[in-house]
């Protein structure tokens, strides 16, 4: 009989040649997160710095004045002083900011990496602020299917992107008030993120 635990690595095994492509562990491997860095520390290995140095690679193919030799030697040194905390990222502090705590890589490495390195600053910034999982793909079909319902499901592709982007990002910042509202600290209601018994 088959156990739960090798049901779900096998349903995880048909899976991950989607959902751990490059992308994804770039962003893996530049996260905040202490339980992420923790996980890299101990995980990362040969096949992902490969996986690295392609989107590295990659994402300098657009400049023909790109040495890309030479800025993947310098991002692994970067990566080096990321991963030790030391040189730019001795501060331990900034490791428990708002940014780092909530989620936020992309506009953590905004403020701290950005001022202080060349390459991993750019890698970070833009890899890290991806939704690299499933989710997101279904909220947005979700989306399309809102917008193409009763007379307007003959809607072109180009009109239907439009009024989603509007559509998507209304919901977005509506969705990003809410969540600051429950965040404050005397916010109201059932659903709000702190009370007076979290302060105790």
């Amino acid at each position: 009989m088959t156990s739960i635990g090798d049901k779900i690595q096998g349903l995880w095994d048909a899976r991950r040649i989607l959902l751990e492509n490059d992308i994804a562990i770039i962003a893996w491997a530049l996260s905040v997160d202490k339980d992420i860095r923790y996980d890299v520390s101990n995980r990362l290995g040969g096949k992902h710095r490969d996986a690295i140095e392609r989107v590295i690679a990659k994402f300098y193919s657009i400049d023909p004045d790109a040495k890309v030799p030479e800025l993947t030697e310098l991002f692994w040194t970067e990566f080096k002083h990321w991963q030790k905390k030391t040189g730019p990222y001795s501060n331990s502090a900034r490791f428990v900011t708002p940014d780092a705590i909530a989620g936020r890589p992309h506009l953590w490495h905004e403020k701290y990496s950005l001022p202080y390195t060349d390459v991993l600053d750019v890698m970070a910034c833009r890899y890290t602020s991806k939704q690299a999982g499933i989710g997101p793909c279904e909220r947005a079909w979700g989306d399309v299917n809102h917008m193409k319902s009763g007379k307007r499901s003959h809607l072109s592709g180009d009109a239907v992107e439009k009024q989603l982007v509007l559509y998507t990002t209304s919901h977005i910042s509506e969705a990003r008030v809410r969540r600051e509202e429950m965040e404050r600290i005397d916010a109201p209601g059932p659903n709000a993120m702190w009370g007076d018994d979290d302060i105790k």
